[in-house]
């Protein structure tokens, strides 16, 4: 975190000494990917070394490490689609890095957080460099009105959070995540305080990783935001929200709240459902990918469910995949979508995709590969993540839930499938070629390669997830 707060800063220092004239953006990419390079081999080699520090608040585990990995590979992403992508070329992409490496510290804070108050802090450092990302875009009306949306909603969210997490030290006298494993036997029989709390704090958690109902403002933000920063927002604040959600549940808490387990289960349905029925009548891409996010929000937390009531590491271990999984598959179409975004807020309509699968080869294949996996078919990542969060849904006796992800998995399938009847079925209406440069091409290769490496060798990824997450059992 201390690396990469100080790379953060170099790129906007250089503008401010030279005058306030932008360095060029070669210059500020390679500092900022020297500094997340840094950043990662500190997670990897110091991190597991120091373990619980400052009084126990942060935690750097197995978990941890694992987490900390993925933001810092969609930060990489992300900033390479940021230098190429119409919506930040130009004048700002300083102050554009600034914001994104701020925002993932806030992420690799939440990651590591043992404590309630720690986890507010890293979801506001996130939360706010989001807010000005947004708005960072030239395009003045929809960028603006988006970061609005997010801001005013954000902060309410962020309210109820911290409310909630003000509820549950009333009740308890502590906000360290651990120690709440032992408040249990209190949840429903006594403790209504420290119910309500928890209940307030899955609201905040819910707004951000878009769950029903918190979930209407993700189509028009992912919309107005620049594709690098919806692309960011889609992914990275999904891993880390949910490494937080993972690690309230690991503390088997709601064990003894049967009532927050079944609000749970009918908020994943209706999750699953509402995305992928809405996401049906899209023609606008980012739109469709919105509605996609916020199905899949559904299917993790069907994981996070399982992993609420397990006592093997299973559930837990295949929630982590997922949502690393899905952030692989996610960020590759976001990519796709900056390559062909020709001026801001074109090429945006799923008709302009006609044809483009025969005139640009590995655009249309990488295109095919991540709608693919996204909708869960092999031998993809998509696939391999659903099957291991089904599995241990089955397991823990949550075989309806299971079925219903399945069917949404089904119906999901013809929306992703309309892209590709786009692609290749179809003549094209308008006249497209790509606009970004090679480093949005780079990583839709790397994307589609990690995406299908996943899930052919799904085993080789899912093993650190497991490892992480066994160690955390082990100290409940």
């Amino acid at each position: 975190m201390t690396i990469l707060s100080l790379f953060a800063c170099i790129p906007i220092s250089i503008k401010v000494l030279k005058g306030n004239k932008e360095p060029s953006n070669a210059l500020t990419l390679t500092i900022a990917i020297v500094g997340i390079i840094l950043s990662g081999v500190a997670a990897v080699l110091v991190g597991p070394s120091l373990g619980a520090v400052y009084g126990g608040a942060l935690i750097f585990d197995g978990m941890a490490s694992y987490s900390n990995l993925a933001v810092l590979g969609i930060t990489i992403f992300s900033l390479l689609l940021s230098e190429s992508g119409v919506n930040t070329k130009g004048t700002s992409f300083a102050e554009h890095t600034f914001l994104i490496l701020l925002s993932a510290v806030g992420m690799l804070t939440l990651t590591s957080s043992n404590d309630l108050i720690v986890s507010f802090i890293g979801l506001e450092i996130m939360s706010i460099a989001l807010y000005v990302l947004i708005g960072l875009g030239h395009e003045q009306l929809y960028s603006k009105e988006a970061a609005f949306k997010y801001f005013i909603l954000g902060s309410f969210a962020s309210a109820i959070f911290l409310f909630g997490i003000a509820l549950i030290f009333g009740a308890t006298g502590s906000t360290t995540i651990s120690s709440l494993a032992l408040q249990g036997p209190l949840l429903e029989s006594r403790n209504i305080l420290l119910l309500l709390g928890l209940m307030l704090l899955l609201v905040g958690i819910g707004f951000k990783v878009s769950l029903f109902p918190f979930h209407t403002w993700t189509p028009d933000v992912y919309q107005g935001a620049p594709t690098s920063v919806s692309a960011f927002m889609a992914t990275g604040v999904k891993v880390v929200m949910f490494t937080v959600f993972l690690r309230l549940a690991m503390t088997h808490l709601f064990i003894s709240a049967p009532k927050i387990i079944s609000t749970l289960q009918i908020i994943a349905v209706l999750t699953m459902t509402v995305g992928n029925v809405t996401a049906i009548v899209q023609e606008n891409i980012k739109r469709l990918l919105a509605y996609s996010s916020i199905a899949h929000a559904g299917y993790i937390l069907v994981g996070i469910i399982a992993a609420c009531t397990s006592k093997s590491p299973e559930a837990a271990s295949a929630t982590l995949f997922y949502v690393v999984g899905y952030s692989v598959m996610n960020i590759g179409a976001f990519a796709i979508v900056n390559v062909f975004e020709k001026e801001e807020r074109g090429n945006l309509s799923i008709m302009d995709y006609c044809g483009l699968g025969y005139k640009y080869p590995l655009m249309g294949i990488g295109l095919a590969a991540f709608m693919f996996s996204l909708a869960g078919i092999p031998p993809t990542v998509g696939f391999m993540g659903k099957f291991y969060i089904f599995a241990a849904a089955i397991k823990e006796g949550y075989l309806g839930l299971a079925i219903i992800g399945v069917v949404n998995s089904l119906i999901s399938a013809y929306y992703y499938l309309r892209i590709l009847v786009a692609l290749y079925m179809k003549e094209p209406v308008f006249e497209v070629t790509p606009s970004a440069g090679k480093s949005s091409s780079f990583v839709v290769a790397a994307t589609l390669i990690l995406t299908l490496a996943m899930g052919i060798l799904s085993a080789l990824f899912y093993a650190p997830a497991l490892k992480g997450v066994t160690q955390l059992l082990a100290l409940h």
